[in-house]
């Protein structure tokens, strides 16, 4: 379920970030457009974003920290996300320290918000881009499936000599092994093809996964940290190819 709650988090405060910058975006719009019902649909929204401006921005925050801490990089770490989360806290700071700032905050501010979508625009590029909720039902269904344990079966008996394809579901789908069973034990897995995005991202995972999973004979093995996607998608894709190899 942290998959769950970690692109949750992320779809809120993407959203929450686009209410707040568009505010601004919408008062310049509304001044261009001439009396109608356009018009008066912008003033309508622009009045409910400005009231709810301070509640959105705590949303922005409270979202970006629960997703920085549930995603892959440590939030104490130089990256995009955690810029991010930095500079709405600097606009935090101008929104409630106007009237200490003086007349320059408004300024400030929108230099700020501009540098937040900058920023924000890197950092989905940085992750390889937007993660649909097909990904959270992916994961959901493998936490759902029931675990197995090393010490409750006999590798050498449960499993047919030959080379078995198996699929999983990394960042993104379609994540393809190869294992291959000798004596009734796994002496190989090889990842054929992907379309994980991000190497540092992917290698870690793709370095360790297999040759950790050879070596305790299981695909009962934690994640590779900072490389959780990925981990999880060649675990996924290893069970896979086994379960075509029980006998």
């Amino acid at each position: 379920m942290t998959l769950f709650f970690n692109i949750l988090f992320a779809w809120l405060a993407v959203i929450s970030g686009i209410l707040l910058s568009i505010i601004w975006i919408i008062k310049i719009i509304q001044k261009k457009i001439q009396k109608g019902c356009a018009k008066d649909l912008l003033i309508k929204i622009n009045k409910f974003l400005r009231k709810n401006h301070i509640n959105l921005g705590y949303l922005f925050l409270i979202s970006s920290l629960i997703h920085g801490i549930l995603s892959s990089y440590s939030i104490i770490s130089f990256n995009y996300g955690t810029i991010c989360l930095i500079i709405g806290l600097l606009l935090w700071y101008t929104f409630i320290e106007k009237k200490h700032i003086g007349k320059t905050w408004i300024q400030k501010h929108r230099e700020l918000t501009v540098l937040l979508i900058i920023v924000t625009v890197l950092h989905i590029f940085e992750v390889g881009g937007f993660i649909g909720f097909d990904r959270v039902i992916n994961s959901i269904k493998s936490d759902l499936n029931p675990k197995i344990n090393i010490n409750d079966i006999n590798i050498s008996s449960d499993y047919k000599d030959g080379i078995y394809e198996g699929t999983g579901y990394g960042y993104r789908p379609d994540l393809k092994v190869l294992v291959t069973i000798k004596d009734g034990l796994i002496k190989d897995i090889s990842i054929v093809s992907h379309n994980e995005v991000g190497e540092k991202f992917y290698k870690p995972a793709f370095d360790y996964i297999p040759k950790k999973i050879i070596d305790k004979q299981t695909y009962d093995i934690d994640a590779v940290s900072g490389s959780t996607y990925s981990s999880n998608g060649v675990i996924d894709a290893v069970k896979n190819a086994l379960s075509k190899a029980k006998k």
